[in-house]
């Protein structure tokens, strides 16, 4: 009977692993997709092709580094128990993200996934083993990055203002400002496929290894982009782009090598609400309604978010080890 539970359970792991690649794929692309749909740097079609390539990269090598994220962060000597613990953080993840984005506050699936977990693995009442200095520096890495991401945005608008101020060919100018546009996008593309989708990819890695995991919940998070991501990258791309082409490319660039970096360490971050962060520093060079609007939408993440996904992890939890009668 157990085994064929593990079995299903298996399955239903790795099914609602694709699936959320698909979300994540698809929400969390509009950025970097949406910055050049907006200004027309390269031709719509392009556009989807170069972040399509740039993420499954990401998503598939990348996101190597994220291997312990959450494979690592659990253990137990009934391997029953943390099939139906990864079983519930990733659904209730996966549907607290698609409501909480669909309703228009930015989630981040790393601040679902850690905080569903811990409340699990208390109330297994020590048959999880869980890794608590870890989740205690990713929780920290979740206020620092944003704030980070600020001051790297920042320096990296003022040197690139530096370096093109003495530029005197108008056409040279221009030609600057769209190459800083794609390697930005191609680089949160690349981020996001190693960071976000690597978190889901470790999850994965109960079920299948590596080599399998990480290539399918690429092309799942590729195929994200393509179906459902067109909704909101023009209205994410002109958001970025009104603070201008050399800002918007150092808020990509300074967050994005935030992100990379925690990436390199194997560290869960919201990619999203790092971004944003660079965003902020780039528009506080003129404080107003729409820093604060940014603001609260980041706190309204932080607060609700990982809150509504403990719940439901925990509902999901207590129904499926009554049904194994565990």
């Amino acid at each position: 009977m157990l085994m064929n539970s593990s079995v299903v359970l298996e399955y239903f792991i790795f099914t609602v692993g694709l699936f959320s690649s698909f979300l994540v794929g698809g929400n969390n692309s509009a950025i970097a997709l949406g910055i050049l749909v907006s200004t027309n740097v390269l031709r719509r079609k392009l556009s989807y092709l170069v972040n399509a390539i740039s993420l499954f990269i990401g998503a598939s090598i990348g996101s190597v580094t994220m291997e312990s994220s959450i494979y690592g962060l659990v253990n137990s000597r009934y391997f029953i128990l943390l099939e139906i613990l990864l079983s519930s953080i990733l659904f209730s993840s996966t549907i607290t993200f698609y409501y909480l984005n669909k309703i228009g506050i930015p989630a981040s699936l790393s601040q679902m996934i850690y905080p569903s977990t811990a409340g699990v693995v208390l109330i297994a009442r020590g048959a999880i083993g869980f890794d608590w200095g870890k989740f205690d520096f990713t929780v920290l890495s979740w206020l620092l990055s944003p704030v980070i991401a600020i001051v790297t945005s920042l320096s990296m608008y003022f040197l690139l203002r530096k370096a093109l101020t003495g530029e005197k060919n108008f056409i040279k100018e221009i030609r600057y400002y769209k190459y800083g546009l794609i390697a930005s996008s191609i680089f949160t593309s690349f981020v996001t496929g190693a960071n976000a989708i690597g978190i889901i990819i470790s999850a994965g890695l109960i079920t299948e290894p590596f080599y399998i995991t990480a290539p399918l919940y690429a092309l799942a998070a590729t195929l994200g982009i393509y179906l459902s991501s067109r909704k909101t990258v023009i209205t994410v791309g002109f958001r970025i782009t009104r603070l201008g082409y050399t800002a918007a490319s150092s808020a990509l660039i300074g967050s994005d090598i935030i992100s990379e970096v925690f990436t390199l360490f194997g560290i869960p971050i919201s990619i999203t609400q790092t971004i944003m962060g660079g965003i902020i520093g780039l528009s506080l060079r003129s404080f107003g309604y729409d820093v604060e609007k940014q603001l609260k939408q980041i706190a309204k993440g932080w607060i609700v978010s990982p809150i509504l996904a403990i719940i439901v992890s925990l509902a999901a939890y207590g129904v499926l080890r009554s049904i194994l009668g565990l």
